[in-house]
């Protein structure tokens, strides 16, 4: 039905109402004074509020043909789609009318994983010389040429025998003490309290001193053999382990197993007069048997430092094998014995030109070792045996079931400090081509989604894992007790390589 503008004349071209929204001005609009004929069909009015826009919009003056048709105002919102749909990696949007979308890429990323490194307190454990034994050790006295067996017990560290074999001091891991056995009795004549986690063990030339490291003090604990009471404590770098006294007794020297040094205490006053930096995590300590060299092993280096006790500087550093740890110096300082745990060998090593002349096999896990006479005694850990080298050919004479450690007199059998395993950092990845569905169907009580790859899926929203990559025809089917609807739409995954 037509209507007539305000002048009684009917255009004779009809007006086009633009498409877009037409802003209704906040302002009041002013309706024509002449009448308007409203269309005889019914006018549903909007059941929800509309929003009036605050942009001011001028009603023109001139005729206003209102289209013959009948206008039908939507119950609900309309909302109109945006021309660039644009999907990202978590949801895929399925329109609701028919609208034509174009394909979708849905790219989804590799994932980088990095793993931060964090500064954390290496974790360190001790072998102790007597692992795999009875807890016996043997007192070997190159002197008098006499043997002795001494029960250490337990939870043993350090072991040290003083010059003339009558005593023994062994350091306890767990109660943070040192005991001192009687050789003769074989019990144990005194428990001296010192710092936290006691490993290396040591005793003066003169037997009136012994000298203990505190891992997880680090400090050095000095007690007085007199009265087995400690008179001084030292402090010094991190994690000391090995430890051993100059000829004269004069200086003391300990590894710093994390700080990658060594430190030279004064015996006279008990202060640290130098620090040696050396290779990394030093461990096992010997000082030549003229007072000149000291010889350190560094486990995580693979090699030994030769240190000049004039100056205290590194004169020479000598590869061997894999993770060296104990050593000991022949009587006259002409070889040096190295055990490497993880080469499950002992390189001799030439003093006067600081060179490897000799590789032995030994058992597995080689630590503890000492030298007496014309023999090297290694103890294997693993093996459980001891293996007894012949030092003039250096060649292994015998491989025997360890029953009991062999300690020289005046020399300490220093326990091991290794790393404990570190966690190895390991992973596989793949890429997940997941898309997120998002249904915005309308009135819809069942929910039917074919993927496209042979899959299905009846959840509103599902989360869908294709296998490849690729171009897929996704289909969603809405369903409620009036009837069904469909809606198809092409989805492009890919792993965005």
């Amino acid at each position: 039905m037509a209507v007539s503008a305000a002048n009684g004349e009917t255009p004779e071209d009809n007006i086009t109402v633009p498409e877009d929204n037409v802003t209704i001005p906040e302002d009041n609009v002013t309706i024509p004074e002449d009448n308007i004929t409203i269309p005889e069909d019914n006018v549903t009015i909007p059941e929800d509020n509309v929003t009036i826009p605050e942009d001011n919009v001028t009603i023109p003056e001139d005729n206003i043909t209102i289209p013959e048709d009948n206008i039908t105002i939507p119950e609900d919102n309309i909302t109109i789609p945006e021309d660039n749909v644009t999907i990202t990696e978590d949801n895929v949007t399925i329109p609701e009318d028919n609208v034509t979308i174009p394909e979708i890429n849905v790219t989804v990323p590799e994932v980088n994983i990095t793993v931060p490194e964090t500064n954390e307190t290496i974790p360190v454990s001790i072998i102790p010389p007597t692992i795999g034994t009875s807890n016996e050790i043997s007192i070997i006295n190159e002197t008098t040429n006499t043997t002795a067996r001494v029960d250490v017990g337990p939870n043993t560290g350090g072991i040290a025998v003083n010059p003339n074999g009558t005593n023994v001091y062994v350091t306890d891991l767990v109660n943070n003490t040192v005991s001192v056995i009687n050789t003769i009795n074989n019990t144990v004549e005194a428990t001296v309290d010192v710092g936290q986690y006691p490993t290396g063990v040591a005793v003066s030339p003169n037997g009136t001193k012994v000298y203990v490291t505190n891992s997880n003090s680090n400090t050095v604990s000095v007690i007085n053999t007199i009265n087995n009471t400690v008179e001084a404590t030292v402090n010094v770098g991190q994690y000391p382990a090995g430890i051993a006294v100059n000829p004269n007794g004069t200086n003391v020297y300990v590894t710093n197993f994390i700080n990658n040094t060594v430190s030279v205490i004064n015996t006279i006053n008990n202060t640290v007069t130098a620090t040696v930096n050396v290779g990394q995590y030093p461990t096992g300590v010997e000082v030549s048997p003229d007072g000149t060299k000291v010889y350190v092993t560094n486990a995580n280096s693979n090699t030994v430092s030769v240190i000049n006790t004039i100056n205290n500087t590194v004169t020479a550093t000598v590869n061997v094998g894999q993770y060296p740890a104990g050593i000991a110096v022949s009587k006259d300082g002409t070889y040096i014995y190295v055990t490497n745990v993880i080469s499950n060998t002992v390189s001799v090593i030439n003093t006067i030109n600081n060179t490897v002349i000799a590789t032995i096999n030994v058992g597995q896990y080689p630590a503890g070792i000492a030298c007496v006479g014309t023999y090297v005694y290694v103890t294997n850990v693993i093996s459980n045996t001891v293996t007894i080298i012949n030092t003039i050919n250096n060649t292994v004479i015998a491989t025997v079931t360890a029953g009991t450690t062999p300690v020289p007199t005046g020399k300490c059998v220093c326990p091991l400090p290794v790393l404990k395993p570190r966690p190895v950092a390991n992973f596989s990845s793949q890429v997940l081509l997941m898309v997120q569905f998002k249904d915005l169907s309308k009135n819809a009580t069942k929910w039917y989604w074919d993927f496209g790859d042979g899959t299905n899926s009846t959840k509103q929203n599902p989360l869908h894992i294709y296998k490849t990559a690729g171009n897929y025809t996704v289909k969603l089917t809405a369903t409620n007790k009036y009837g069904t609807s469909s809606k198809t739409a092409i989805v492009s995954v890919c792993t965005g390589k």
